[in-house]
């Protein structure tokens, strides 16, 4: 009880892990989120951002939407410079090669060890799918790991050696 008080002191007094909202320009988001191909409502708003180091912010906007599962876009912005913010790639295994990606789905990013994951799955159980992770570079995101079941047969999938796919197992 005493951990559940403490931490939400801590929250209280320290606020949110975000930063302070940004305001992206709308043309900038657009552009990204045309390239990305998105297709859900886009809004002219402020967006919070996390922390990528540096004085970047991470910032997130939703891209598409489907039964089970979301995916989103992110910009590297610079709050006093928010006409710059560039969309950011997220490197993904194909079998032979990498290639990038500008939308991941269900992503989670952690402002401490500046990685992002994410995890795609092939069907509502979850019992399939994709599973990634990146890390910051101090420009890019790069791959670090990548898990793939494709064969959705009521097995747990879980990011055992075995369904890793990235770095390839020798």
């Amino acid at each position: 009880m005493r951990l559940l008080i403490l931490a939400i002191a801590v929250v209280w007094f320290a606020g949110p892990a975000f930063a302070e909202p940004v305001k992206i320009p709308h043309s900038v988001i657009e552009a990204g989120w045309k390239q990305a191909q998105c297709d859900v409502d886009l809004k002219d708003e402020e967006r919070d951002g996390e922390s990528l180091g540096r004085g970047l912010l991470i910032v997130e906007v939703y891209c598409w939407r489907a039964a089970y599962q979301a995916g989103s876009i992110f910009f590297a912005a610079d709050p006093n410079a928010p006409d710059k913010a560039r969309l950011l790639k997220f490197p993904t295994w194909n079998g032979k090669r990498l290639v990038s990606d500008f939308s991941i789905t269900s992503a989670d990013y952690g402002s401490k060890d500046r990685i992002m994951g994410s995890f795609h799955k092939g069907r509502g159980v979850g019992d399939c799918g994709s599973v990634a992770y990146w890390k910051w570079s101090g420009n890019e995101f790069r791959l670090i790991k990548q898990f793939r079941k494709a064969n959705c047969d009521g097995k747990p999938f879980d990011e055992s050696r075995r369904w890793q796919v990235y770095p390839p197992r020798r």
